[in-house]
C-alpha cells in the first residue's frame, strides 16, 4: 500500500501511515471543522491495510489537544481496532507529556472502553 501522510495544520494533526517503515501515528492538535470528512480516509486506509497485512499493527497517538468531536472519532478508531484485533495483532501506544495529566487521563478513559492491547507512556 502507498504511504498516507497529512501534514499538521492549526486545526488538524499530523497523520503518518507508512507501511514500508512500520510507522502508524497521529500527533498534534485535532479540532477539524468536519471531523468525519477529515478522518474517513484515515479509517479507510487503516481498515484496508490491517485486513491485508499479517504484520503486527502498532498505532501511536501523540496528541497535544483534541476537541470533543475528535474524542468521539478516537473512540470510533479504537473500536475499529478492537473489531479488527479479533483476527490481527493490534497495539496502541498513547503518549502524553509528563506534566499533562488531562491527556494521560483522556487516553486511559478512551482505551479502557475497548478490549485492546495498549500502553500509556510519558514523553
Amino acid at each position: 500500500m502507498e504511504k498516507y501522510y497529512l501534514e499538521s495544520t492549526k486545526m488538524t494533526p499530523e497523520v503518518v501511515l507508512d507501511p514500508q517503515n512500520k510507522v502508524f501515528s497521529i500527533s498534534g492538535s485535532s479540532r477539524p471543522e468536519n471531523p468525519m470528512q477529515f478522518y474517513k480516509p484515515i479509517f479507510d486506509w487503516i481498515t484496508e491495510y490491517i485486513e491485508n497485512s499479517s504484520d503486527r499493527f502498532t498505532f501511536e497517538v501523540k496528541m497535544s489537544y483534541f476537541n470533543t468531536s475528535t474524542s468521539k472519532i478516537l473512540l470510533d478508531l479504537f473500536e475499529l481496532f478492537e473489531r479488527l484485533a479479533e483476527e490481527k495483532d493490534i497495539h496502541v501506544i498513547w503518549y502524553h507529556e509528563s506534566d499533562d495529566d488531562e491527556m494521560q487521563e483522556a487516553g486511559e478513559e478512551l482505551l479502557d472502553l475497548v478490549e485492546l492491547s495498549y500502553e500509556i507512556k510519558e514523553i
